[in-house]
């Protein structure tokens, strides 16, 4: 039941949904004698702060001090005792009606542990990822990534797929459940740069101390805004900050839960 409401909240709280909640709000109130003005202030303001990010990418820089959390290690250990792969770079329902591996802009989840792992044959391989939709629990992410390693020629007999996890933090606890690390081993953890710190945090709470592997970046890591940063596009706007309000209330929700050891993770 909380992973549905928890899927239901994130729906929700879509900026391009409560823009469009906000403005159908304003309009409804317009047509009321008793309320006509406070529905016009309504979508005055929801109109305004439309505007703001659709000009000012408050969605690039949110996203630069997320993304910049847990920056790339300069360099591992000689040895490595396991590679973890967060799931999210597979659409596990396209793929099924498609009948071959559809990846998502996440991709380098995947990618990026085949050097690692060439380089530490050593080190086991864990691949995490059940299914994270509300309905269609039925196609995992994980088998299709299993079908992605054998074709692109990486042998997918080095990796264990774990399919059963719908979020983060049943990413960590079943990827445990699976590895069964000892005290004093060192893991790797690959995720999408903007979600290291959740996903750290979710490991730290469980007992089981990992080296952080941000992929999959999507800014160039530059903090100080320009005015060259301006730009006019409600669709960026709205559509950018939706990823890093996921992630925030994401955080939140999860220290609320004890999921995490702290509210934002740091190195």
């Amino acid at each position: 039941m909380m992973f549905i409401l928890s899927k239901l909240a994130g729906m929700l709280t879509e900026p391009v949904t409560l823009f469009f909640l906000a403005v159908s709000v304003g309009c409804a109130l317009g047509y009321s004698r008793r309320h006509a003005a406070l529905g016009r202030r309504i979508v005055a303001l929801t109109l305004t702060a439309a505007l703001v990010p659709a000009v000012v990418p408050i969605d690039r820089w949110t996203a630069v001090a997320l993304e910049n959390r847990f920056p790339i290690p300069p360099s591992l250990p000689d040895h490595i005792d396991g590679i973890i792969v967060l799931g999210g770079a597979v659409d596990p329902v396209l793929s099924a009606a498609r009948g071959q591996v559809q990846l998502n802009n996440a991709a380098t989840r995947l990618t990026a542990m085949i050097p690692l792992a060439r380089s530490h044959p050593e080190a086991r391989l864990i691949f995490t990822g059940g299914s994270g939709a509300m309905l269609a629990q039925e196609f995992k992410e994980a088998t299709y990534a299993k079908e992605f390693y054998k074709e692109i020629g990486f042998d997918p007999d080095r990796i264990v797929f774990e399919q059963n996890s719908r979020n983060t933090r049943e990413n960590a606890t079943f990827s445990r459940d699976l590895a069964i690390p000892r005290p004093g081993e060192t893991w790797v953890l690959i995720t999408s740069a903007f979600h290291m710190a959740r996903a750290v945090g979710c490991f730290r709470a469980i007992g089981w101390p990992v080296i952080a592997y941000p992929v999959d970046f999507h800014t160039t890591g530059r903090e100080a805004p320009g005015w060259s940063d301006l730009r006019f596009s409600p669709a960026t706007g709205l559509g950018g900050l939706a990823v890093t309000i996921h992630e925030g209330l994401g955080l939140l929700y999860y220290r609320l839960r004890g999921w995490t050891d702290t509210l934002v993770p740091s190195p």
